[in-house]
């Protein structure tokens, strides 16, 4: 379980993005199924030409004991723009799902990573 603070970026279709503070993010799982492995497939084509990106994961998280799960593309990457890399990645998930869907983005540290990968494989980089 993370009980570290992360910033966490929402995108949604039809507003601007928006940036929040959770002081409690626990990985769930990972979030897979049709769309899921379309939108993967879209975004690993993206981060290969983004050499700043590492490894990338879709999982389930919670934030609040009881509140629902949420989904996020959870992020380790090395220097780079957060900002515009979550910005490309936000804009193929526009173009894939509904309007009032959102898409949680977090940059992920060492060691949210470790936790990240006990519940979930990255789907970036592909594994060989």
């Amino acid at each position: 379980m993370t009980r570290t603070t992360v910033g966490i970026r929402d995108f949604f279709r039809h507003r601007l993005p928006e940036s929040r503070i959770e002081p409690r993010v626990e990985f769930l799982g990972e979030q897979d199924g049709p769309s899921e492995r379309d939108l993967k497939a879209v975004l690993s084509a993206e981060f290969r030409e983004t050499p700043a990106v590492r490894r990338a994961y879709l999982a389930q998280l919670g934030f609040q004991p009881g509140a629902p799960r949420a989904v996020a593309l959870c992020i380790r990457a090395s220097g780079g723009q957060p900002d515009e890399i979550a910005r490309r990645a936000s804009k193929h998930f526009a173009g894939m799902f509904v309007r009032d869907v959102a898409l949680d983005i977090i940059f992920v540290s060492h060691e949210q990573e470790a936790d990240l990968q006990r519940v979930c494989t990255p789907f970036y980089p592909p594994a060989a």
